[in-house]
């Protein structure tokens, strides 16, 4: 069964597929609080999903956002997956640069640089993708029982 709510009357766009798991589509082009309207479509859409990881998830995706924001033509949208034990969190730029988005060496005394170094921590991974006139950055947090790590 497939659900989507209309985009106009709601600003959101809902998919739900049993076999695929369930997806929650937000536009953030033109917000002026695309970070904050991210946390909170993570927070409302997610929270039960992450259990104990929301908090990184939370910091992951205001970081996702506020890159697409300061290095790319700005922020498309945020798109929320959710397949067995799997959350992933994906935020769509507007393009406008060539380059990709990597963790780099920051200089320790810079007040930034280091955003996607937290990313690679908080998440169990990340990756960029081409995607429309941008990039899709995706992070991906394993929100199942996992077995503990042994030593």
């Amino acid at each position: 069964m497939n659900r989507t709510l209309s985009p106009e009357r709601e600003g959101v766009r809902v998919e739900v597929r049993p076999s695929a798991g369930a997806c929650r589509v937000i536009s953030l082009a033109g917000s002026g609080r695309a970070e904050q309207r991210a946390r909170e479509a993570v927070r409302n859409t997610c929270a039960e999903l992450l259990g104990a990881r929301l908090p990184d998830a939370l910091l992951v995706v205001t970081e996702l956002v506020a890159n697409a924001v300061s290095h790319t033509a700005g922020v498309r949208g945020l798109m929320l997956h959710h397949d067995r034990d799997v959350t992933s969190l994906t935020v769509f730029d507007k393009g406008g640069t060539a380059s990709w988005p990597r963790a780099a060496e920051a200089d320790p005394l810079a007040e930034s640089g280091r955003g996607l170094h937290l990313v690679a921590a908080l998440a169990d991974s990340w990756h960029a993708r081409p995607a429309l006139e941008g990039k899709a950055v995706t992070a991906v947090f394993h929100t199942g029982t996992r077995e503990p790590e042994s030593d």
